[in-house]
């Protein structure tokens, strides 16, 4: 039997089902529950990006042209720098990115209005930095056991609440605008830090 002729036997022999009335609910359940639990998930990838930094980490900052140039190669939507008293910076680049929509769909090009209207040098982060410094002072494994506490420089603090906090202004802000975000049509924010430990 040839592919096609395999291909439309298959075909024929698929029973056919009936989408229950009720997915448009329980999917709305499940997308409430996931966004309650987005905070916990932003605490333990804030622990795992950590890990990230102290590995992969940069060294000085060289930025040219347009001022969102970073250090790894990529144009950042809004970069920010912390002048530290050796000469070097502690930088950031935040990027938005896409999926299952085009880079001129209209959710995109707001998202990164958004991002890159956020003038970061103002940005309050004080109450985030003591939500972040408390998580990171009782971690425990995946078992529940208290683990030894992640310790950040200030610096490092404050680049991973700046992190939330543009993840939180750019997704309230795109839901305040009418936009739909859905599993295949969504938009994300990614940072990348250097090490200031």
């Amino acid at each position: 039997m040839e592919d096609a002729e395999f291909d439309r036997v298959l075909e024929v022999g698929i029973p056919m089902t009936a989408i229950p009335s009720t997915l448009s609910s329980h999917r709305d359940r499940i997308l409430a529950e996931a966004r309650a639990r987005r905070s916990r998930r932003l605490r333990v990838w804030t622990a795992g990006v950590v890990a990230s930094v102290l590995v992969v980490g940069g060294g000085s900052v060289a930025v040219a042209g347009g001022g969102n140039e970073t250090p790894w190669g990529w144009v950042a939507d809004n970069v920010f720098s912390i002048g530290r008293t050796d000469g070097s910076a502690c930088f950031q680049g935040f990027l938005v990115k896409w999926d299952g929509v085009s880079e001129d769909d209209p959710m995109v090009q707001d998202a990164k209005a958004i991002v890159g209207g956020i003038d970061l040098t103002t940005l309050d982060t004080g109450a985030v930095e003591a939500e972040l410094e408390a998580d990171m002072g009782s971690t425990v494994d995946g078992d529940g056991r208290p683990q030894e506490p992640v310790v950040l420089s200030e610096d490092e603090l404050r680049q991973f609440a700046l992190s939330q906090l543009v993840g939180d202004i750019l997704f309230a802000e795109l839901l305040a605008r009418g936009h739909e975000l859905r599993v295949g049509h969504e938009v994300s924010l990614s940072s990348q830090t250097t090490d200031c430990s």
